[in-house]
C-alpha cells in the first residue's frame, strides 16, 4: 500500500468543492509554470525569456497608439520596478528604447523597438508559436477553444474592479 501524496493528505477532510478548487488551482499553477519554462527554452538562443519576449510584441504593437512604460506595467502585471529593470535589459540589448513622450510633459516616456528588436521579433515568433501549441496539443483543438473559455470566463470573475 502506498502512502497518500502531499496534495491528498492536503486536501484530506476538506469539503468536495473546496478540495477539488485547491487541486485545480494548484494544477493550473503548475502548467502555467512549466509552459512558461517550456517558452523560455525556447527563446534561449535568442537571449531572451517569455517577458521579454511579451514585453517586446506589446512594444511592437504601439504602432497605432504608443505604449508608455506604466501601460506595459498594467498589461504585465509588473511593478514598477520590474518594468524599469525589464527596459534596462532591452536597451542593453539593443532591442528597446524609451523616447520623450511629448512636449507638454518631458516625464513622460513611450516605448519603441529598434530594428534589433523587430527583427528578433521575426525571428522568435515562430518558436514562440510552437512552444505554445506543443503545449496545448495533449487537449486538441476543441478542447483548447473551450479551456480558453472556461479560463477567459474565471478571469472576468475574479478579475479586480476599478472602484470609481
Amino acid at each position: 500500500m502506498t502512502s497518500p501524496s502531499r496534495l491528498d493528505r492536503l486536501l484530506a477532510g476538506r469539503p468536495p468543492a473546496v478540495a477539488d478548487a485547491i487541486a485545480a488551482s494548484r494544477l493550473l499553477f503548475r502548467v502555467a509554470h512549466m509552459l512558461e519554462a517550456r517558452i523560455d527554452a525556447a527563446l534561449s538562443q535568442f537571449g531572451i525569456d517569455m517577458r521579454d519576449y511579451l514585453a517586446l510584441v506589446l512594444i511592437a504593437d504601439a504602432a497605432v497608439e504608443p505604449l508608455r512604460p506604466s501601460d506595459l506595467s498594467t498589461t504585465l502585471d509588473a511593478t514598477r520596478t520590474q518594468i524599469t529593470r525589464l527596459l534596462d535589459g532591452l536597451e542593453k540589448k539593443g532591442l528597446a528604447r524609451r523616447l520623450p513622450g511629448s512636449q507638454r510633459d518631458r516625464r513622460s516616456l513611450h516605448l519603441e523597438l529598434t530594428e534589433d528588436g523587430r527583427q528578433l521579433l521575426r525571428r522568435a515568433a515562430a518558436n514562440v508559436h510552437a512552444a505554445y501549441s506543443e503545449g496545448w496539443a495533449a487537449l486538441g483543438p476543441d478542447r483548447t477553444r473551450q479551456a480558453a473559455a472556461l479560463l477567459g470566463a474565471m478571469h472576468r470573475a475574479i478579475e479586480p474592479t476599478e472602484e470609481p
